[in-house]
């Protein structure tokens, strides 16, 4: 399967207050070379709505070899990589304009049946040329992540119309970003993310209150957790990994 390249310059409003790319940022690119590339190879959102059909991400694991600055020029690369289970697989390189490879990071993305809002299987969908096993940019994980039973931090947010996408539901971008905000200060202020791994459960849409929780995991590792204030339904966990700057 031939690669989609597409390029990305960072810009201001993309940062977070250190200068660096933040996360849902990273997150969006992935989105748009993915989304650009489905709709190359006529299976994006799009072409699939009137099948009564569209993608939703399950689980997408990054990891940062470096922190990625204002201003800088990317190149994001992005192919098709097979199956796990109901799953298809979609893996990104992310270089840097003299060829540094500064992220990597593969997908797992579900194709959701409209009204029953289940998944199909990909096979049913996708014709066999998009389901071809390659190498992965990033070693794939299978098992669940670690709940967070008890959390020494919250933030809580409510869904805001900026956060709903196409499908009517709260982005992947923005779990990462409620994620991040129950970060202690300390933490925020002296690391650097080095590593996500988001797993996606349950959708939440405009107006749900949504609770952020967090648990150290060791030195520079947190876990998270994503709840439904008004049902306490768990939307997402997460696992990230942080590399000390000061």
């Amino acid at each position: 399967m031939e690669r989609h390249v597409q390029a990305f310059e960072v810009h201001s409003y993309e940062v977070d207050a250190f200068g660096h790319l933040a996360l849902a940022s990273l997150a969006g690119y992935l989105q748009e070379a993915a989304w650009v590339h489905a709709r190359r190879l006529d299976c994006a959102v799009e072409m699939l709505m009137p099948r009564g059909l569209t993608w939703v991400i399950g689980r997408q694991q990054i990891e940062l070899a470096r922190a990625i600055e204002q201003g800088e020029r990317l190149e994001v690369s992005t192919w098709p990589s097979g199956l796990d289970r109901r799953t298809a697989l979609r893996d990104f390189e992310i270089r840097g304009f003299g060829g540094d490879l500064v992220a990597r990071a593969v997908s797992q993305w579900l194709i959701l049946d409209l009204e029953t809002r289940k998944p199909v299987r990909p096979e049913a969908v996708l014709p066999p040329s998009l389901m071809e096993v390659v190498a992965h940019a990033l070693p794939l994980a299978t098992d669940k992540l670690p709940e967070v039973a008890v959390h020494s931090g919250e933030w809580r947010s409510r869904v805001r119309y900026q956060d709903i996408d196409i499908n009517k539901h709260a982005n992947n971008s923005s779990y990462l970003s409620w994620a991040l905000e129950a970060l202690p200060i300390d933490a925020w202020s002296t690391r650097r993310l080095a590593f996500c791994d988001a797993q996606y459960f349950s959708e939440c849409r405009y107006g749900d209150a949504v609770l952020s929780r967090i648990e150290p995991a060791g030195k520079d590792e947190f876990h998270h957790s994503i709840v439904r204030e008004h049902d306490g339904r768990e939307l997402a966990r997460l696992v990230t990994r942080w590399v000390r700057t000061t």
